[in-house]
């Protein structure tokens, strides 16, 4: 394993650090953006990279956020656990919901997938997954699973669940795969314990997320979603979080582990790129990685290459996670 350290000068991080407050609400930048959500704060704001605005406060989540997904056509949506919701948003009209999904309460969604118009929610504290309707944003139904629900995707007509290893201790982990016409279980892929992540990459491929704590044991199991077989498994230590394609290769933040980033590839290789903050969310546009941090209350802007620090975005709230790029033009 190779390890590559990044020197950050201290000037740069000082000086370049923004605090911007861009537009009223209703008067939204035009153009591709950067969104994420604080977690403490319950709240998403936005960076407009054409204008160099920085909305705070944009939008207003549910409680404890947990996950932001990309919808395409500037919408996007947030799941927040302990209200159990999922709000969608368009990132041209900020301070406006443009529907929610409400689960049932004390249910704790983990995170969800949205496919043809259909959308699954894993509700972890209920062991199951939920059914709804993006369109008109209906809870039409559950799916029932094995215990601690965390993780999902939706490749063709199978959903693909990772398992925690909390509230119910003695799970085994691992991935499980539903037929979507069924509801039956097609198949166990063991994945280890607290697959809690699991993300359908842009290759077709399946990227799992586990660590234990305070092990910190992490791996990164990926899966063929057509032949159901393990490709390879990536033993970085740590607690790898949702990664991004960068290249040839995959970036995972490791905030909530062992620090830095994890660079991997599909075949198995990996490396660790370390970082003067902990970075717990990353988005990708163009030559440039936006990472949140957790601790620092900051979106960190990165040279995709060296990894050198640019610049750096007050959050607009306390605890930013979750972190996507949004393209009008795609």
């Amino acid at each position: 394993m190779k390890k590559i350290t990044v020197g950050i000068f201290l000037i740069l991080a000082l000086a370049s650090c923004r605090d911007v407050v861009g537009p009223a609400t209703g008067d939204t930048p035009e153009g591709s953006c950067i969104v994420w959500f604080n977690g403490l704060s319950a709240n998403a704001s936005a960076y407009f990279e054409k204008s160099d605005s920085l909305v705070t406060n944009a939008w207003s989540t549910g409680s404890a956020p947990n996950q932001i997904v990309g919808l395409g056509n500037n919408e996007f949506a947030v799941l927040s656990s302990l209200s159990a919701e999922i709000r969608f948003f368009s990132s041209g009209n900020t301070g406006s919901t443009i529907g929610s999904v409400l689960f049932p309460e004390g249910s704790n969604p983990w995170s969800f997938s949205v496919s043809d118009g259909a959308g699954y929610a894993a509700l972890l504290l209920t062991d199951c997954v939920a059914v709804f309707d993006a369109a008109s944003f209906q809870f039409t139904g559950t799916i029932p699973t094995s215990p601690n629900p965390s993780g999902i995707a939706c490749s063709g007509n199978r959903l693909f669940v990772g398992h925690a290893n909390w509230p119910e201790s003695s799970s085994s982990g691992g991935v499980s795969v539903i037929s979507i016409d069924s509801g039956e279980l097609i198949n166990w892929i063991d994945t280890g314990v607290n697959t809690h992540w699991l993300k359908l990459q842009p290759s077709g491929m399946l990227h799992c997320y586990s660590t234990t704590y305070p092990d910190k044991d992490g791996r990164i199991t990926i899966i063929n979603p057509e032949s159901l077989s393990i490709e390879a498994v990536i033993l970085c230590d740590g607690a790898p979080g949702e990664g991004v394609p960068a290249g040839n290769a995959f970036l995972s933040p490791d905030g909530w582990g062992n620090g830095g980033l994890i660079k991997y590839s599909e075949s198995g290789d990996f490396s660790r790129i370390d970082l003067s903050f902990a970075p717990t969310g990353l988005a990708l546009r163009e030559n440039t990685i936006y990472a949140t941090s957790f601790g620092a209350n900051k979106v960190y802007m990165l040279d995709a290459e060296s990894f050198s620090l640019l610049d750096s975005l007050q959050a607009g709230g306390e605890g930013p996670q979750g972190i996507i790029a949004i393209d009008p033009t795609n």
